[in-house]
């Protein structure tokens, strides 16, 4: 396991945005609160190792593949938890703090689910 947290709270946006763009915006608990209503809040956690094409991104009842992690990736989710998953296979990375999944579109999410790249 390489990063695990705990889904805290889901901004208000955070459904609209996900059909929209196929996306979604996480971030620790101490999320700025000019983004809380975009973003899913979750715990703090600890990056084990860093996230690489072919790891599972396992989100609530749901199993993705990573297909890319932008240059950004990495330092953001190591100091703020905060990436942008985007579900639509792409093998490079649109935004430097973007990870690229592939496997459907994102789940419906509830607080309590958990966020686990193996």
């Amino acid at each position: 396991m390489k990063y695990e947290v705990m889904i805290t709270a889901i901004g208000d946006f955070v459904f609209q945005y996900m059909k929209t763009r196929d996306s979604l915006i996480i971030f620790d608990k101490d999320v700025p609160y000019h983004y809380m209503n975009m973003v899913i809040s979750h715990t703090k956690g600890e990056v084990k190792g860093d996230i690489v094409p072919g790891d599972t991104l396992l989100l609530a009842d749901r199993e993705y593949q990573v297909t890319a992690v932008g240059e950004e990736a990495m330092k953001n989710l190591r100091e703020h938890g905060h990436v942008t998953l985007v579900f639509n296979g792409k093998d490079t990375a649109e935004q430097p703090g973007q990870i690229m999944l592939s496997g459907g579109h994102a789940p419906r999410l509830m607080v309590g689910d958990t966020i686990r790249f193996e």
